[in-house]
């Protein structure tokens, strides 16, 4: 089976059900079906071959439904873009992964006139109404709305997500449709009562990534009705929530916090809500307990990254209520493994670590991916014998349960957004009055973690709060911009020049009880 197999099941068994919703406009399975079938065949029409990439830049839509459906139907690869990069930073992916085809949403017109010097020559731009571009409207409508006939194998490409790496550069993630696929059923075996048609599910996470778009096309496998938000708004997501039978939604700690911090949430009726599921990182217990006693549903935590499709670890219902009483230390635990899943604890020299013992944690899975885009060398490094290894660091319990301590790789997750401290530190190192500089994690309470710069600077120079942020604002996403700074004489190295980032981090994590957010 391939990923647009479930829409095509339900535009011909339901074809007047709702699929998706965006604001005020709504389109049935068959309308959303019809639209990427003509999408797909104006891909063919514009010469994309089957493994080759599409792209789409903008904030949360209909036309990503239709995006990933019309790839998936004529064997091509979708390349959500994430939308709150700079320029220089969606060139380097657009570049890198081969973009044929550029879909530009509206509200990305700045963007792509920062962006249009730096595009391959030959690629096809699809806008609204902008000038040197086809327009979108007036584009498909001459194509017919019948499935293009592509033949195309479960184990072939289907998405390619940009993560951050350590050298500077975003490495694309390649997922096949089995990958995804195998997720789905995963999840709908961890997930309390499975969604299905004549139910609403909401999804405010953004489509770049496997959050939002793995549970998009979860929504459409389960014949659900979704509810897709352009972007994380508490109360829209609060109004839905009574106005549609929403019995499932996704939601990172940060914004479960926002939603309860909504005036008069107390007396919103979430009668209909079913599921809670939440990841990226962990909940305190005083936020879930709050959450618990407001939304009355069950939860279930997440734990997953995009070179394993998304979720392979999940804390059920079941163990949220055993923490709740009397076990508090598994809200600390990411959970057991998904069906299927394996997980191993790992020492620097590859062996097995026993239970209880800190280690880095393998992952093996039909999700994990198929490799790096055109990185043979980091696919080898971090891809062994079926075993994605995840850079995160962490231990087995008695009972199965998988615990964090720390990131081996030095990743930072701020409000669900993965940011390597590297990519900052070259853009900090730009300015004229540094000399040397360290990022890192710091405890936040709204986003799990903050960055904060540690700063050398030359004798007699300066360098303040919003002057940093003032020079970062054009070189890299808002996200990755620090908001702390400390002036420091020298950054503390090992013998051998490496910083030591352990020495930087202790201070604010000792009283944490771990080293990640």
């Amino acid at each position: 089976m391939l990923v647009h197999h479930y829409l095509e099941f339900y535009a011909r068994n339901t074809p007047d059900s709702p699929c998706v919703s965006h604001h005020e406009t709504s389109m049935s399975f068959s309308e959303v079906n019809a639209g990427a079938n003509q999408l797909g065949n104006g891909f063919l029409r514009l010469g994309v071959q089957k493994g080759q990439r599409v792209a789409i830049l903008g904030e949360n839509s209909i036309e990503h439904c239709l995006f990933f459906m019309a790839a998936s139907k004529v064997g091509a690869v979708a390349v959500p873009l994430n939308y709150r990069l700079a320029p220089a930073e969606l060139a380097y992916i657009i570049g890198d992964s081969g973009t044929r085809v550029l879909l530009v949403l509206a509200g990305m017109e700045a963007t792509l006139a920062a962006l249009r010097p730096q595009l391959p020559p030959g690629m096809a731009i699809i806008t609204a109404d902008q000038p040197d571009s086809l327009h979108r409207d007036e584009w498909i409508a001459g194509f017919p709305a019948t499935s293009p006939s592509v033949a195309v194998d479960k184990d072939e490409p289907f998405l390619q997500l940009y993560t951050s790496g350590t050298t500077g550069n975003p490495k694309g993630v390649v997922t096949s449709h089995f990958n995804i696929l195998q997720l789905t059923m995963m999840n709908i075996i961890a997930t309390p009562r499975r969604p299905d048609a004549g139910t609403a599910g909401i999804i405010c996470a953004p489509l770049f990534h496997i959050g939002g778009a793995g549970s998009v096309i979860a929504s459409i496998y389960n014949g659900q009705h979704t509810l897709l938000h352009r972007v994380f708004d508490p109360v829209q997501l609060l109004d839905d929530m009574e106005r549609y039978p929403v019995t499932s939604i996704f939601m990172v700690p940060a914004m479960i916090m926002a939603v309860l911090q909504v005036p008069g949430v107390e007396q919103r009726d979430f009668s209909k809500l079913e599921t809670m599921f939440y990841g990226a990182s962990p909940i305190s217990e005083t936020v879930l307990r709050r959450a618990i006693e407001v939304f009355q549903c069950e939860f279930v935590q997440m734990y997953g990254m995009t070179e394993t499709t998304g979720t392979v670890v999940n804390l059920s219902p079941g163990d949220h209520r055993r923490a709740l009483e009397g076990k508090p230390e598994l809200l600390r635990s990411c959970g057991r493994p998904s069906v299927g899943v394996d997980i191993r604890i790992m020492d620097t020299e590859g062996n097995e670590v026993g239970t209880g013992e800190v280690g880095e944690i393998w992952v093996k899975s039909d999700t994990n991916m198929l490799c790096y885009y055109n990185l043979p060398e980091a696919t080898a490094a971090n891809l062994t014998d079926g075993w994605v290894h995840t850079g995160d660091a962490g231990y087995l319990d008695e009972e199965g349960y998988l615990y964090l301590k720390d990131r081996i790789k030095d990743m930072v997750v701020s409000g669900g957004e993965n940011i390597y401290p590297v990519e900052v530190e070259n853009t900090l190192a730009k300015l004229e009055m540094v000399v040397d500089v360290a990022v890192i994690g710091v405890p936040d309470d709204k986003f799990g973690e903050a960055l904060l710069a540690f700063v050398v600077t030359k004798p007699g120079m300066t360098l303040g709060v919003e002057e940093m942020i003032d020079f970062c604002r054009d070189k890299i996403a808002g996200y990755k911009i620090p908001r702390q700074l400390e002036i420091v004489a020298e950054l503390p190295r090992n013998p051998s020049g490496k910083i030591l980032k352990k020495v930087l981090r202790e201070p604010y994590w000792e009283a944490a009880g771990r080293k990640i957010g």
